[in-house]
């Protein structure tokens, strides 16, 4: 706190000192101007310009535009530089008082006697490079050159090419090794809502990369920045429109190997232009897209085995085979979007208005073909099903008004997503059956020890026997499981700037200002249940007429062999996991979403699963700051500041009493007609609690050369608890078990330091070496307590509150799952190195060269807190009880979803109307899982992927032909778990998964202009 009020003051004192040097400020002029390429006119994003002697200086903005405030009046030599380019000088006269501008065409470099030429893929490249050196904070961007000439299938493949940067889930972005939901997402600055059930995560596999022009990833927060951002922010910036008419429409379609499916398509297209003298702009774009894919997948689970009477010590404990799972999963994801970007430019600023919506649809089939081995044998197969939409639409008007004096920019926005699920059933509570002989489902039987040593290739090597398929019977209650959502986030911000220049060696500017948001979210869960197997005449009532009509009978339990598809093992068997098993068995999944539509109506509420989940809630954040930027010669520039930000968590949630736990009746007292229980269970699911925190801020950028800096940055940021954890919900499973959330959970908060070296010119290119460390404060878990010894935070009812209607809510040994703050902090810390070049000092062809690799290493540990409950039987006499005590212990392991390894290499070349790509990426040992023991880790083997991109443009002006692979070498991805096989043995990396993601060949038309 101390550190808090001496920047505090230190900005007081410099915010006093700037409108003394502004209001003395009369002797100075300013000069402004546009930085293009001269062999094609196009603006150059990022270039230098500087007063030759002096501090003062700008970067030249999207548009290739810069502005230096207060530069003295008379002579001045203006050096403009921009990497790849020649370096110029311009002298100019200033005027007092009087704006002048200044418009240079800076030439490529290139070897003397050699034309010049800049291709496409080298252009973008320049210009990630040239902002990445002129941003004031540690920054990684993909240009919109690069995205435009090559692009990636959608924004998040692009950014897992960055430094330090991984996907999760397939489209979630983990940076650093920190997981998806403690990192932010934007448009256009517009911090995006989360598109996740349970967390603050968001998915971008919905975002078309067309629609970008350019994006974003600061590693190291500046104070103007919103704080819940432990691994970084990630920023996606829109187009906005050229001059004149633009026109772009892409026709792409696909095939997938390895499900042999050629309905994949993308469309995609753009019309922009400038009217009333270019002030007024309009870019209006649409996309759509279809992909047919999914993962083939063999998966174990193991049990531990222990031979003695005490457990043996970590990493000692034998494990063997418990069962197996082959899984194939159809998903179709149709995707469907648009923007419209409209900006006007004022006399002394401009408007955005930007509007973009983005819908998709899953449709994801899961067959699963299980077999059990502990404690017997059996063989089930199952179905899971999910049919849901989701929605992200984001509108905003943002602005800025230079005024000489100050700076100021301002927005107003709307951020809004959704899930929707129209079907929903087998993953959460299985919908399968299983063999009435339970004996026989393999040739020939094992015992016990044999089954429990069982590798994957031995249960590969299994012979099946499959004329008992036809015998197999519905096992299950059915159950489906709707999951919805909304959440709604209106923000509104102002920031004003003060630049100033108390000497020619000493200049900068300030910023303050601040924003409001609030945040409305409502989760909505509803599941529905009958009892198949015991009442099939009554749970299949409304699906009767239809089951007859199908050769059912709706009196019996379901049969697999009326349910079964008996083409799909001609059509997809013989390809499933690279032909290594034969996928034959599987259910006709129009045929269950048939009768689940009709059969379900009759079906009862599952009241308690259905009212656990449900939540509404608002949060709003305040959030004010000040910073200063000051340029101290030509070779320091010092970056500080304080932010505070206030959030309020205002939630309610229900009290649910079950009273059976199958059939999921329950009561809830916060819907009961007693006023005064009402009342109290209302006291007990309704939070309204307020965190404050300050994050002080210092980062420091020296250049000891034209071709060096040196960076520095300590920053403090944190990362909210998931909703899940906070929500106020209580659930009363019976006297002996419950569950509850924490909604005084602490946010986790991360000191962060960072160092990165960068050298750069025009043959080297960017090169950067930098290293981070992260110490992570009150990381979240779930833990299980007993009732007597639950932290005072965690809110459960008591004996006494329910003695009026006859519930006992928890005996003092009842374990009850909720939410703590971990103890102890964790730490992260690693390396990245970033090489760009351009080749164009190279003889020909190989002067078109562009290639880009980076590598990242990443540790982390923290010290998980373990609380054991320990049951002992006392007996006195003939009369036992049980006694339950706790004891606190802990284990070392990483943190969740770190990779150790990560590499990106592409290496890409233009030649005439030809541009190629070839990309390779790596991502090593990632953990996947912590448990109790180190037996009980997963984590990922090395994941390679291959990919390319071919563009050939064509005679006719705009006209090009693409084609893309992606993941073309088909490289199975691994999962393994460690654990020793025999007594004394070594621990044994025990292949747990292995999984088969889609090979993909898309080719396609363009037409640019």
């Amino acid at each position: 706190m101390l550190l808090v009020k001496k920047i505090i003051l230190v900005l007081i004192a410099l915010f006093t000192g700037v409108m003394s040097a502004v209001a003395q400020d009369g002797g100075n002029g300013q000069v402004e101007g546009t930085i293009t390429d001269d062999t094609n006119d196009e603006v150059l994003i990022g270039a230098s310009v500087m007063v030759k002697g002096s501090s003062l200086g700008s970067a030249t903005n999207a548009d290739g535009e810069y502005v230096i405030r207060r530069v003295p009046a008379g002579p001045q030599i203006l050096t403009i530089s921009y990497l790849g380019y020649q370096t110029v000088e311009r002298e100019v006269e200033v005027i007092a008082g009087e704006t002048i501008e200044v418009n240079v065409a800076l030439a490529p470099q290139a070897l003397e006697g050699q034309d010049v030429t800049i291709s496409a893929q080298a252009a973008g490249q320049k210009t990630a490079i040239n902002e990445q050196i002129q941003s004031r904070s540690i920054k990684n961007v993909v240009s919109a050159e690069k995205i435009r000439e090559l692009p990636d299938e959608s924004a998040a493949t692009a950014l897992s090419r960055l430094p330090g940067v991984s996907l999760q889930d397939g489209d979630k972005v983990v940076i650093r090794g920190i997981q998806a939901k403690m990192n932010t997402v934007m448009v256009n600055g517009i911090q995006l809502p989360s598109t996740d059930v349970n967390d603050r995560s968001t998915n971008l596999g919905f975002i078309s990369s067309n629609m970008l022009s350019g994006i974003e990833v600061t590693k190291a927060v500046t104070p103007e920045m919103d704080a819940n951002s432990i691994g970084g922010v990630v920023n996606l910036r829109l187009q906005e429109a050229p001059e004149d008419w633009h026109y772009d429409l892409m026709l792409q379609g696909g095939y997938n190997t390895q499900d042999q499916t050629s309905d994949n398509y993308q469309i995609w297209g753009s019309v922009s232009n400038r009217f009333f003298n270019n002030k007024l702009g309009a870019f209006l774009q649409i996309n759509a897209r279809r992909e047919n894919a999914g993962s083939d997948y063999s998966q174990a689970g193991y049990n531990f085995i222990y031979t003695g009477s005490s457990i043996p010590p970590v990493g000692e404990a034998l494990k063997g085979m418990s069962n197996f799972v082959y899984g194939d999963q159809l998903r179709i994801t149709e995707q469907r979007g648009g923007s419209l970007i409209m900006d006007y430019k004022l006399p002394n600023g401009k408007l955005v208005m930007q509007n973009t919506l983005a819908l998709t649809n899953n449709n994801l089939t899961e067959h699963r073909d299980l077999l059990t081995f502990s404690p017997s044998i059996q063989r089930t197969h199952e179905i899971r099903r999910d049919l849901h939409d989701k929605q992200l639409l984001v509108n905003a008007i943002q602005g800025e008004n230079d005024f000489d004096v100050f700076n100021i920019t301002y927005g107003l926005s709307h951020a809004f997503s959704e899930k929707v699920t129209d079907l929903r059933y087998g993953e959460d509570y299985g919908f399968g059956f299983r063999y009435q002989d339970e004996g026989r489902p393999f040739e020939g039987s094992f015992e016990r020890s044999d089954r429990l040593l069982l590798t994957p290739e031995d249960v590969y090597d299994l012979e099946m026997n499959e004329s008992f398929a036809e015998l197999a019977t519905f096992i299950q209650n059915g159950a489906s499981r709707e999951q919805n959502f909304t959440e709604r986030a209106l923000t509104a911000s102002l920031n004003v700037t003060v630049p100033f220049s108390i000497t020619e060696s000493i200049s900068g500017e300030f910023q303050t200002g601040g924003n409001i948001r609030q945040t409305h979210r409502v989760n909505d869960i509803e599941r529905i249940f009958a009892r198949i197997t015991e009442n099939p005449t009554e749970s299949n009532r409304l699906a009767a007429d239809w089951m007859r009509d199908h050769g059912m009978d709706p009196t019996r339990r379901l049969q697999f062999a009326d349910f079964k598809d008996y083409d799909y093992g001609d059509e997809r068997g013989s390809i499933f996991l690279g032909g290594d098993y034969d996928m034959i068995e599987v259910m006709d999944t129009d045929l269950l979403d048939q009768y689940i539509r009709l059969a379900s109506p009759s079906w009862n509420r599952h009241l308690s699963d259905s009212r656990a989940s449900d939540y509404e809630g608002t949060e709003t954040l305040t959030a004010g700051y000040g910073m200063f930027d000051i340029n101290l010669g030509n070779h320091l520039e010092l970056l500080g500041g304080v932010r505070y930000e206030s959030l309020n968590m205002n939630y309610e949630a229900d009290l649910i009493l079950q009273t059976h736990g199958v059939d999921g009746t329950a009561a809830i007292p916060n819907e009961s007609n007693d006023p005064e229980l009402r009342s109290l269970a209302d006291s007990l699911t309704h939070s309204d609690v307020t965190n404050i925190h300050w994050f002080p801020n210092l980062q420091l950028r020296y250049k000891p050369t034209g071709w060096m800096d040196v960076r520095l940055a300590y920053t403090k940021t944190l990362s909210r608890p998931d909703y899940t954890a906070i929500v106020p919900t209580v659930f009363v499973q019976n006297t002996n078990a419950g569950s509850a959330g924490n909604p005084f959970l602490k946010p986790s908060v991360s000191q962060n330091y960072d160092v990165n070296v960068s050298f750069y010119n025009n043959q080297i290119g960017l090169f950067t070496v930098g290293a981070f460390y992260k110490e992570i404060e009150n990381v979240f878990y779930s833990d299980t307590r007993l009732y007597q010894t639950l932290p005072e935070e965690v809110i459960y009812p008591t004996t006494s509150e329910f003695n009026d209607i006859g519930f006992n809510p928890a005996s003092s040994s009842a374990q009850i799952t909720t939410y703590l703050n971990n103890p102890y902090p964790a730490q992260i810390r690693g390396l990245e190195f970033d090489w760009q070049t351009h080749f164009w000092y190279l003889p020909r062809p190989f002067n078109n060269i562009v290639f880009n690799i980076n590598y990242t290493r990443i540790f982390s540990e923290m010290e998980y807190q373990q609380i054991n409950i320990i049951d002992e039987t006392i007996c006195e006499g003939r009369r036992c009880t049980t006694e339950f005590t706790e004891t606190d212990t802990s284990r070392t392991a990483r943190l969740l979803h770190q990779g150790d390894h990560l590499i990106n290499m592409a290496l890409g070349v233009d030649h005439r109307g030809f541009s190629g790509r070839l990309s390779f990426r790596m991502q090593g040992d990632v953990i996947t899982s912590v448990g109790n023991r180190l037996e009980d880790d997963a984590f990922t083997g090395n994941i390679y992927e291959w990919d390319f991109t071919l563009r050939q443009r064509l005679p006719i002006e705009g006209l090009s032909l693409f084609a893309n692979g992606i993941n073309i070498f088909h490289t199975p991805n691994k999962d393994f778990q460690r654990f020793p096989r025999e007594e004394g043995g070594e621990l044994l990396m025990n292949l747990r998964r292995t999984t088969y993601n889609p090979r993909r060949f898309q080719v396609g038309i363009r037409y640019s202009l």
